[in-house]
This record gives C-alpha cells, sequence and structure tokens, in this order.
C-alpha cells in the first residue's frame, strides 16, 4: 500500500466531567510504541497522507467504545463521542509501514475518483501520520466475502473475494497523548500498555450485521456520478449459512460477524 494514502482524525470520547487525564506511574511507561486496535463500524480515511482520521459514522444501535489497558492498574472503558486526536512533540515527518491488503477499500467498487467525507462523521479521532509507525491487519474474518451491487444483484469483479480485516493495529509513539471529548479526556500513550477501539451494536440486531449494516458508510463516501450504486457485502462457502432464529431474537454463533473496518479511498 502506497505510504502517501493516509489520514486526518478528529475523534472523540467519553463521559466524565470537566478534564481528566487518565495516567499510571510514570516508572512503568517504558515502551517506545503503544499499540491502537481498531474493530468494528469504523471508517479509516488515508485521503491525506498527513492525517489517519478515524470515522464513526451515524448507525443506530451501535456504541463506541475506548478500553485502556494502563501500563499498571485496571483496565478503564469510555463511551466515544465528539472529537479527538492524538498531539505529539514536534517531530520530522514519518514514513509509517502501511500493510493491510485484507482491508476493505471503497476504491474497489467505486474506482480512484472516490472521495472521503468522514469528517462529517459525528466522532472523529485524528492521528497525525508523524505519530505513527506501522497500520497492520491484526485479525481476519472467518468467513471469505466478495460484494454485489445493491441495484442489480451482480458480483462486484472489481473486488478480490478474501477474508477481510476484522481488527486493525495500529502502533503509536508513546510520546504522544490521545485527546478526546473535545480536549476533556487526556491519555498519555507512555502510561498505556494497549488501547482498543470498537464500534458495534449494543445487542445483536441481524443474522449478518456487516452486511445489513454496510450501508451506514454510504453518507461519508463522494462517488461518482456513473457508480452512484451501493455495494452489499456476501458470504462465500459453507459457513455462509444463516444461523437459526431463535423465538423472537437471532442465535449469534462464532461464524457469524459483526461488522467490519473499511477504509476509503
Amino acid at each position: 500500500m502506497n505510504r502517501r494514502e493516509f489520514l486526518t482524525v478528529l475523534g472523540g470520547a467519553t463521559a466524565l466531567p470537566a478534564v481528566s487525564v487518565i495516567n499510571v506511574h510514570p516508572a512503568f511507561a517504558a515502551s517506545e510504541t503503544t499499540s491502537l486496535y481498531i474493530k468494528g463500524l469504523v471508517m479509516l480515511d488515508f485521503e491525506n497522507p498527513e492525517v489517519l482520521r478515524l470515522g464513526f459514522p451515524k448507525a443506530p444501535g451501535h456504541k463506541a467504545t475506548l478500553s485502556i489497558v494502563p501500563q499498571n492498574g485496571s483496565r478503564r472503558t469510555l463511551t466515544i463521542k465528539g472529537r479527538g486526536a492524538v498531539e505529539a512533540p514536534a517531530s520530522a515527518p514519518g514514513s509509517p509501514r502501511i500493510f493491510v491488503p485484507e482491508l476493505v477499500r471503497m476504491r474497489e467498487f467505486y474506482g480512484n475518483s472516490v472521495k472521503s467525507r468522514v469528517d462529517q462523521c459525528p466522532s472523529v479521532i485524528s492521528i497525525p501520520s508523524a505519530v505513527i509507525r506501522s497500520v497492520t491487519t491484526e485479525q481476519v474474518s472467518k468467513a471469505r466475502y466478495t460484494f454485489v451491487r445493491g441495484d442489480n444483484g451482480q458480483e462486484v469483479d472489481t473486488f478480490r473475494p478474501r477474508q477481510i480485516a476484522d481488527t486493525i493495529r495500529i502502533d503509536l509513539s508513546s510520546a504522544g497523548t490521545l485527546k478526546l471529548d473535545d480536549g476533556k479526556i487526556n491519555i498519555p500513550l507512555d502510561t498505556a500498555r494497549e488501547l482498543r477501539v470498537e464500534y458495534s451494536p449494543e445487542r445483536p440486531d441481524s443474522v449478518d450485521p456487516y452486511a445489513d449494516h454496510f450501508n451506514h458508510y454510504f453518507a461519508y463516501v463522494e462517488r461518482p456520478a456513473a457508480l452512484d450504486f451501493d455495494v452489499v457485502p456476501r458470504k462465500l462457502g459453507a459457513g455462509s449459512a444463516p444461523s437459526p432464529n431463535v423465538g423472537h431474537r437471532f442465535m449469534m454463533t462464532d461464524n457469524i460477524a459483526f461488522c467490519y473496518v473499511i477504509a476509503v479511498p
């Protein structure tokens, strides 16, 4: 993946009073990098090479959370809302390693002319590329996926069927500070062992949430006029059979995916 494919992120979070600093004793802040894991209905905006933006599209029934695993002490979970960003001391432009071949990208459906509107998401987290050391796939889906057009049901031949990215790992310089909820929450990265962001349904409402919730992305993507159609993910192989319906609720099994991360462009 081209290093120029990077992004800007304004992000948001939490439910804490006034300005809070989440910290641990500095004796435990030894690592030079802190890993940020991204999972769920999140958009990674690679349009701006200077900044990576994580967008959380409007999706009723979904909840965005940040789980903080400190160097010492107990895990803490915050609700993400509003705008946020990673801030760090001035440094030379970075050259992060970006290797995410499993990540679903909107340009696979709409070509290189597709544009990002991730900045219009209700919550956005901005990460300067200078503080990013690498972006890699941490985990992939159990099932393989293809995509079909929503208007005529035809398979999109520009998409390569594959297991898709379930969790993305972003290694950040520990010299930075993650600021959330419009600056009300400050998390020095050198005090955290890892951070985990997840944006998923608060309770299962579908046999295949990935297919049913994929439409939430389209409001934040500008497509060429000639390619103004929606696409729908479809499972391939034996694992594509729906789960049984139990009473008024669906029984969720291991081969049923929740929402997956996508990238723009």
